[in-house]
C-alpha cells in the first residue's frame, strides 16, 4: 500500500482550545499536516473548505460518522467537557488516580448533563433499542439509540454516510465505533426490544431474558445486525461514489472484547465490507497491549484490506508524550500495521507533538 501518516480531528487554532473557522486559518493549518507528513485526514462534521484545503496539498480528506453498536438519537451526557470524561475505570479507584495523576487534560466542550433526544427519537419511541430491563430512561453517560432491526432506521442511518459524502465530496467516509452503553462486564446492553427479541427466540428457542447478556449466541446475533447494516451502507456508498473508500475505526481490544460490543469485525473484512480497517488504541498506552493486538489484527485480516493503528494523545491512559507515542507507533508498526495515524489535532496542537507526529510517518 502507498505510504499513509492519518490524522484526525478539525483544523484547530493554533495554542487555543477552538478550531479554525477562516479559510487562512484552514489554509495554514493543512499546510502544516502536508509539512508534518500527513497524507489523509479524517474529521466529523468536515467542511468542504478543509477538503478543498486539503487536496490543494495533496491529502485525502475523509469525513467519519460517529457511531456505537446501535445508532444513537440522543443521549444524557456527563456534564463536563474535558478529556477525563473519557476515564474509562470507576474514578474513585487506585487505577483511575495513577491514570489521571499521568494525563494531561484536554479541553472540549461542556454539556448540560440533561437527556436529549433528536427528533426521529422522540417522535418515534416504538423504534427505541431496549436493556433487559426495558428502561424508557437514561443514566447519566448513556446514549438512546434505535434499533437496526427496522428498515426505516437503517434507512435513516445509511443516508448519514452518503449525505456526508455529498456534504463534503470527500475521498471516502468512516463510520467510528465509540464506546456504548455497557453492562459491568463491559458488552453491549442493547437488543432487548420485542423486534430482536423475538427474532432471537425464533431462531435460537431460547428468550435472551433468560440467559446472560453475555451468551455467545445472543451476541452474535445482535454483531450481526451491526454486520449486515455496514454490509448496506458499503453498497449505498459505492453506488453514489463508486472510488470512494468505505473504512472503519474500532477500539482496540483482545480477541474476545469485540464480539462483546457486538463489532463482528473479522465477518466485515471476509465479507469485503470494509477498504480499510483503523484500530484505536484509545485509553490504553500499554506497549505490550499494542503488539498483542495489533499482532492479533494484521494476522486475523491477512493482508486483505491495509490495517492502521491509530494512537490517541487526547483520551486518559493515551499517549501523551512524544517518547511514549512514538514508542507506540513502533510497536504497531512492528506487529503488522500497515500504517498509522494519531487521534486527535487538539492534542496535536495543545501538547505540541507535531514534530513527533511527523517523526511517526516516517516509520
Amino acid at each position: 500500500m502507498a505510504r499513509q501518516l492519518v490524522l484526525w480531528g478539525p483544523p484547530t487554532v493554533p495554542a487555543q482550545p477552538g478550531e479554525a473557522s477562516t479559510g487562512r486559518e484552514v489554509e495554514a493549518w493543512v499546510e502544516r499536516c502536508a509539512n508534518a507528513g500527513v497524507t489523509k485526514m479524517i474529521s466529523a462534521g468536515m467542511k468542504p473548505m478543509t477538503v478543498a484545503a486539503a487536496h490543494a496539498r495533496g491529502i485525502e480528506a475523509h469525513p467519519y460518522v460517529n457511531y456505537t453498536a446501535f445508532p444513537s438519537y440522543g443521549s444524557r451526557p456527563r456534564p463536563q467537557g474535558w478529556s477525563t470524561a473519557y476515564l474509562r475505570v470507576p474514578p474513585d479507584s487506585p487505577e483511575a488516580r495513577e491514570i489521571l495523576d499521568a494525563h494531561r487534560p484536554i479541553w472540549g466542550a461542556a454539556s448540560a448533563g440533561e437527556e436529549t433526544l433528536e427528533p426521529l427519537a422522540r417522535e418515534r419511541p416504538d423504534l427505541w433499542s431496549l436493556t433487559r430491563d426495558r428502561r424508557m430512561t437514561l443514566n447519566p453517560g448513556e446514549k438512546r439509540c434505535l434499533s437496526l432491526a427496522f428498515p426505516e432506521v437503517r434507512a435513516i442511518q445509511v443516508k448519514r454516510f452518503v449525505d456526508a459524502l455529498n456534504d463534503t465530496q470527500g475521498d471516502g467516509v468512516q463510520v467510528e465505533f465509540v464506546i456504548g452503553n455497557e453492562d459491568e462486564n463491559r458488552t453491549a446492553t442493547y437488543g432487548y426490544e420485542d423486534a430482536v427479541a423475538d427474532a432471537f427466540r425464533d431462531k435460537h428457542g431460547k428468550s435472551p431474558f433468560d440467559i446472560p447478556n453475555d451468551d455467545p449466541d445472543w451476541m452474535q446475533f445482535r454483531a450481526d445486525y451491526v454486520t449486515n447494516f455496514l454490509g448496506e451502507v458499503r453498497a449505498a456508498v459505492k453506488a453514489e461514489y463508486p472510488k470512494a473508500l468505505f473504512t472503519a475505526t474500532i477500539i482496540a481490544g483482545d480477541p474476545g472484547d469485540y464480539l462483546r460490543v457486538l463489532q463482528d469485525w473479522p465477518a466485515w473484512i471476509e465479507q469485503g465490507i470494509l477498504d480499510e480497517l483503523y484500530v484505536w488504541w484509545r485509553t490504553d498506552s500499554n506497549l505490550k497491549s499494542v503488539e498483542r493486538q495489533a499482532r492479533h489484527a494484521a494476522e486475523t485480516i491477512g493482508g486483505r484490506v491495509p490495517f492502521i493503528a491509530e494512537l490517541s494523545c487526547y483520551h486518559p491512559g493515551s499517549f501523551q508524550t512524544a517518547d511514549r507515542l512514538l514508542e507506540g507507533a513502533r510497536a504497531a508498526r512492528a506487529n503488522g500495521a500497515d500504517a498509522v495515524g494519531l487521534y486527535r489535532s487538539h492534542a496535536l496542537e495543545q501538547l505540541d507533538l507535531w514534530d513527533a507526529l511527523e517523526e511517526m510517518g516516517r516509520l
